[in-house]
């Protein structure tokens, strides 16, 4: 083992000093911390050297003590170090011959995550193991979702699989969906400029476009969209904040004023009648959802005009309200008004919020002015 670290800083003397405190911190024993620097080494740029440093380091140096680390951690380091090998067949042989090390009983989440970086590795060698993947993402569903108290590596590994799949192959409901989850598990500062900028457009376009997707807020509600900000997609972050307040003008606005953008993406002009059938949808739910509760028999002429449909369209509009289940209640065709009884929930965004206070301030209000009117018509009840 001196052998093989004098080689390597004779090779690479500007990362000298940084191979001398792996070394030390193995001759002591000292394993924990050992484990901090490894990660910190494979993950610096200035550290990955041709021909395969890191590959070497892994081999001469990390398998000798390999079960003596943190097994998570163990496969994570092994990840980063995978990254050195350009043909994604020779990064899939090094992390399962990781896999075959690993035990499945003393070991379950490694062996998991392992899986996981495998799967994500065929995803990347092409058409032909596709099939590979669905199989690993359908046959760990079960698995992932029955997890407690696992590391959130481990869920964000198998999530981010899903994604990588979904977004190549559909629906974009699934991707969706999938994404979020990856978002919940995975720390924003942690991933790759680039790969929040690419993540940021896909989830953007699969909200727009996804069936059965209404609830924006759950997307808005994480940073990735920042991603977007100053860059030549921020108009997707725009409509994205546009559709979840149900603001036709807004939506229609934006989609005027990058019209070549957004014609360049082939899934929003596929579905471009059903991004307007949802941004209708969207705008009924808003106008439903600020009313009181006591207060939602909304005639024909105000979903119109929320709607900016013709009359003679909002019963279409109401019925696929009602069967896509984004409101509960019945149609009044002779008084010409719908009765909402119940409207799906919504996460919010900070506006909704504080539109949601100002309406909770007038409650208390009201409920303070009621309660001084029954005190000065029955003063004897509270003496």
């Amino acid at each position: 083992m001196t052998d093989f670290f004098a080689k390597e800083q004779a090779a690479y003397p500007d990362i000298a000093p940084r191979y001398q405190q792996l070394q030390d911190l193995h001759a002591r024993k000292l394993y924990h911390e050992l484990t901090g620097e490894l990660e910190a080494f494979v993950r610096d740029p200035m550290t990955h050297k041709s021909p395969l440093n890191l590959v070497n380091l892994y081999q001469d140096f990390i398998r000798t003590f390999q079960d003596k680390l943190n097994q998570i951690r163990l496969v994570s380091i092994c990840s980063e170090i995978s990254t050195q090998f350009a043909d994604p067949a020779k990064a899939q042989a090094f992390m399962e011959q990781l896999l075959g090390h690993l035990s499945n009983k003393t070991a379950h989440e490694a062996v998991l995550l392992c899986t996981m970086q495998i799967a994500l590795l065929k995803f990347r060698r092409g058409l032909d193991f596709l099939a590979e993947v669905k199989t690993t993402i359908d046959e760990n569903k079960h698995v992932i979702e029955s997890l407690v108290g696992a590391e959130p590596v481990v869920h964000a590994a198998y999530y981010r699989v899903a994604c990588d799949y979904y977004s190549a192959l559909g629906p974009a409901d699934k991707f969706y969906k999938n994404a979020l989850m990856f978002l919940a598990y995975t720390q924003y500062d942690d991933m790759r400029p680039e790969e929040r900028f690419d993540l940021a457009v896909n989830i953007s376009i699969a909200a727009l476009t996804g069936d059965g997707v209404f609830n924006f807020g759950e997307v808005l509600a994480t940073p990735i969209l920042g991603a977007l900000e100053n860059t030549d997609k921020q108009w997707l972050s725009d409509l994205l904040h546009a559709f979840n307040k149900g603001d036709i003008d807004r939506f229609n606005e934006i989609v005027g004023q990058n019209s070549k953008e957004f014609n360049a993406q082939p899934a929003l002009v596929t579905k471009q009648e059903y991004v307007k059938e949802k941004v209708a949808l969207l705008a009924l739910m808003v106008l439903v959802f600020q009313r009181p509760s006591h207060e939602r028999n909304i005639s024909f002429r105000e979903i119109a005009e929320a709607t900016r449909l013709p009359q003679d369209q909002v019963e279409w509009v109401v019925m696929r309200a009602l069967s896509c289940k984004l409101i509960k209640g019945s149609i009044d065709q002779v008084d010409g008004i719908v009765r909402v009884t119940w409207v799906q929930p919504r996460v919010l965004d900070n506006s909704q919020l504080q539109e949601l206070v100002a309406r909770l301030d007038g409650w208390e209000k009201k409920v303070n002015s009621t309660l001084l009117y029954v005190e000065e018509q029955t003063p004897e009840l509270f003496q």
